[in-house]
């Protein structure tokens, strides 16, 4: 199965500065309304969306938000996410926490901080290295 364009966001665990400029500057570039409805997503993620705009390099965590914004105004089918929390605060954890959970879309999270996990995700996947270097796959439902 193919996801439409557009309707899978993946949110690396680093974003290079060259990408986090470039995706800053098409944000700006985005339809008042789109634009508007990312603003609002952006704030309820913990961020200031004034400040992102103002900035000509934004923080690893804030480019991580936009990007998640841009995603989830577009109503994704999946989100895949690499480490949700690295570069957050804890106000901006809780923020993702709430805006993650009231997604209805599908989720792919690999993630360390397993509190935020159970928070969000069901059934939880845990892969694991056995002592003879065999991965283990355990599925909690």
């Amino acid at each position: 199965m193919q996801l439409p364009a557009g309707k899978c966001v993946i949110v690396h665990q680093e974003i290079s500065a060259d990408d986090s400029c470039a995706l800053l500057e098409s944000a700006k570039r985005l339809p008042n309304d789109e634009r508007g409805q990312v603003m609002t997503t952006i704030s309820r993620l913990g961020s200031r969306p004034a400040r992102l705009w103002e900035s000509a390099l934004p923080s690893p965590g804030e480019v991580r938000k936009l990007l998640l914004a841009l995603g989830l105004v577009r109503g994704p089918h999946l989100i895949v996410m690499d480490e949700p929390t690295n570069h957050m605060d804890l106000p901006s954890i809780l923020c993702l926490e709430e805006a993650l959970a009231d997604c209805p879309c599908a989720m792919l999270m690999v993630s360390h901080d397993e509190g935020f996990l159970a928070k969000i995700v069901e059934p939880e996947w845990h892969l694991t290295r056995e002592p003879s270097g065999d991965a283990r796959l355990e599925i909690k439902e």
